[in-house]
């Protein structure tokens, strides 16, 4: 991680992309919640209360656009919010529409990347406390930030990056990418194509409880795809 001052005088972090996919690893590790191949699905609500001592609201009366908040809140645990609708949908509908318990995953790891990612950002080094503004404690995730791959504020560019190495480990991924491609008859030596990537992230999504999109997403994300000219957010610091 590194701390600095931006050009319009905000505080702000930087973490490179395969920090964070230890970081994530790292954490789920010490949480004794790190999958195995045999069985991927990250228990990411234990997570959040369990190893990050998250205050943890499922059924929050958050607006229609917003999935999540996070707020940091002096002297007592973080509070994560996830929008009542999302888990009413995800969990309690006997027919949950397609793809909301993927959305509901996703937001849930999305605020514990916030949560582990930012603490720094509202609690600075006491040194330093004097040279920047009173931090924003808030963190109000609208439904077009939370996205594997996207994100156009920086904040939620990390917290999206660390969503995806949370649901899908990079250690345990790249050996279930292995097993999928020999499922799926590919030579173990053959990158994912795109005559291929679909199927693969099928296997993939179902394995990891996730969305195809996000299976896919971390396939490029890794290199372990063919793609022309793929754009990333995450492998530069700023200047």
């Amino acid at each position: 991680m590194r701390r600095y001052r931006h050009r319009d005088g905000s505080l702000r972090v930087w973490f490179g992309p395969e920090e964070i996919d230890q970081m994530a690893e790292e954490a789920l590790h010490r949480a004794g919640l790190l999958p195995r191949l045999e069985a991927p699905v990250v228990d990411v609500e234990r997570f959040l209360e369990g190893y990050l001592g998250a205050d943890l609201d499922q059924y929050a009366p958050l607006p229609h656009d917003v999935l999540g908040a996070t707020e940091f809140r002096p002297g007592v645990p973080p509070l994560v919010q996830v929008n009542a609708a999302l888990t009413r949908a995800a969990l309690d509908d006997p027919h949950p529409p397609p793809g909301s318990r993927g959305r509901w995953r996703a937001t849930l790891a999305h605020e514990a990347g916030h949560v582990l990612l930012h603490r720094a950002l509202v609690e600075p080094d006491p040194s330093q406390t004097s040279l920047f503004d009173p931090p924003d404690r808030l963190f109000r995730c609208l439904q077009r930030e939370v996205a594997f791959g996207g994100g156009s504020d920086w904040r939620e560019v990390q917290a999206n990056r660390f969503m995806a190495a949370l649901l899908m480990p990079k250690s345990v991924f790249v050996a279930a990418v292995v097993r999928a491609k020999r499922q799926e008859g590919l030579l173990l030596t053959d990158p994912v194509g795109t005559g291929s990537v679909e199927r693969v992230a099928r296997t993939l999504a179902r394995w990891f409880d996730v969305s195809r999109q996000a299976a896919r997403i971390r396939l490029l994300e890794l290199g372990l795809v063919e793609t022309p000219g793929q754009r990333n957010l995450y492998r530069h610091p700023p200047s």
